[in-house]
């Protein structure tokens, strides 16, 4: 039931079980949907409108509000839908926070956008899921995986406990894990991606700046180096795996305490590297690489079609 009142005031409603509604948004408006538990699944279309349908017990109601250009869906039983979720990851910490009731049901999501929305979306112990050119997105699950697809506009994500999966994604992409793989392919734009206990794979990734650091997992990049491009890679307890093209140009610096490095690149480097940094460069030098290891292994190899 869509409850209409006069302009600029809230608009509330409340959504039984079984019920598929749709309604109306401003074209500036930002979609903010927490869910405790369950799935978020959204995609897009071409209208200026938000549909929602919600698969929940019948005890559970879906509450949503519309005020300042936000649009505002939480499950009724966590805190009457007046619960919030934040996840805070920082230098390998973490702390995240909720209000609300402390045992919400279960909700299953699935809700169409109109194109090029923002979104704030997630929840403690919530899967989600993004298909379609949305706007700026910020995702944050406490235990819960994260697949994001054709995804347009700055990107930040926030997993604690899960994988994160971004394919054909424009956009800077910030991404901060700490028990999870990440797994970015066939993207472009500025690329963080931070993880502790996971491993993050690169591939086909066209960018003038990538960052990926891990504490005990691998690293893999396969893309193209921009001219006065920055790429550095860091893993303590794992192994480092670069594979560019054979025209490739940068100057290259690589370290690693108890590992070794290998290239099919022609590379001047010292019989004994252990505990060393090397420097050298390849073709133009035009960009800049770095990659350390401090106990695992350091490869830079062909990128082949």
């Amino acid at each position: 039931m869509l409850l209409t009142i006069a302009a600029g005031a809230a608009i509330a409603l409340a959504i039984p079980q079984g019920t598929d509604t749709t309604f109306a948004v401003a074209a500036n408006a930002r979609l903010d949907l927490q869910n405790y538990a369950g799935e978020i699944v959204i995609e897009t279309w071409a209208r200026s409108e938000v549909r929602i349908v919600a698969d929940h017990s019948r005890r559970e109601s879906i509450t949503v509000e519309q005020q300042e250009g936000i649009v505002r869906v939480r499950p009724a039983s966590w805190k009457g839908g007046d619960a919030d979720f934040e996840i805070e990851i920082e230098e390998g910490r973490v702390q995240w926070s909720r209000s609300g009731a402390r045992s919400p049901s279960l909700v299953e999501f699935t809700v169409t956008v109109p194109e090029g929305m923002p979104l704030d979306v997630g929840g403690p112990f919530t899967d989600v899921t993004i298909t379609g050119p949305v706007g700026e997105t910020s995702v944050q699950s406490n235990e819960g995986d994260v697949t994001l697809t054709a995804v347009r506009g700055p990107l930040t994500v926030r997993c604690v406990e899960g994988d994160v999966t971004i394919t054909d994604v424009q956009g800077r992409m910030r991404i901060h894990a700490i028990d999870g793989d990440v797994w970015i392919e066939n993207a472009s734009g500025d690329v963080v991606a931070e993880t502790t206990d996971g491993d993050i794979h690169l591939i086909g990734v066209t960018s003038s700046n990538v960052e990926a650091t891990s504490v005990d997992g691998d690293l893999q990049f396969a893309g193209p180096l921009a001219a006065q491009g920055l790429y550095t890679f860091a893993t303590h307890d794992g192994d480092v795996t670069v594979m560019l093209p054979r025209d490739a140009g940068a100057r290259v610096m690589v370290a690693t305490y108890d590992g070794e490095v290998s290239s099919d690149f022609a590379l001047d480097m010292p019989e004994d590297f252990s505990g060393r940094r090397a420097r050298f460069t390849l073709g133009d030098g035009a960009a800049q690489l770095e990659i350390e290891a401090f106990d695992g292994d350091i490869e830079i190899r062909y990128l082949e079609n």
